[in-house]
């Protein structure tokens, strides 16, 4: 999968979930991200990988300000932050991994477990740009398609 077609999933993500406004990639990394937030996840030929999302300070702010219907100018508590960007991951993993590898596999998602922030890496890491901060996502781990599809192939002897 290219960058701007991940692109392309978080920000539909960002904006229809989180009700943020994307501008593109992001034109640089932030200095230091506010939140970071791991989903792991396991597909059905035992493959596993993770995505790792990363907010900087305003757009940590403003996911957990949308989610919560604050009013302009609340600030929302840090644990408030935290549960928003955990929502925010899951569901930005959850679309990504049908993009990834094919909508005909059914991955697990573990639940969103908040890691100390550091630098983002892996195969494939984007940043969005967003009118209220940046999102940062890494991509790691590969399921196979050929070994997901004989992972869920049907036996002859079931087939019509």
């Amino acid at each position: 999968m290219s960058d701007e077609a991940c692109l392309a999933v978080i920000a539909n993500v960002a904006e229809n979930l989180a009700f943020l406004m994307p501008t593109g990639p992001a034109e640089s990394t932030p200095d230091s991200w506010r939140i970071q937030i791991e989903v792991q996840w396991v597909g059905p030929d035992g493959s596993r990988g993770r995505i790792m999302v990363a907010l900087d300070q305003g757009a940590a702010e403003a996911t957990a300000a949308n989610l919560l219907g604050l009013m302009p100018g609340e600030v929302p508590s840090g644990p408030d932050i935290q549960d928003a960007g955990n929502e925010l991951a899951n569901v930005i993993a959850g679309n990504l991994l049908p993009v990834l590898y094919g909508n005909d596999h059914e991955f697990h998602l573990n639940p969103p477990e908040a890691r100390a922030p550091t630098p983002l890496y892996g195969r494939t890491v984007v940043m969005l740009g967003l009118w209220e901060g940046i999102i940062g996502v890494s991509i790691y781990g590969d399921a196979d398609n050929t070994r997901i599809l004989k992972a869920v192939q049907v036996p002859r002897e079931l087939r019509a």
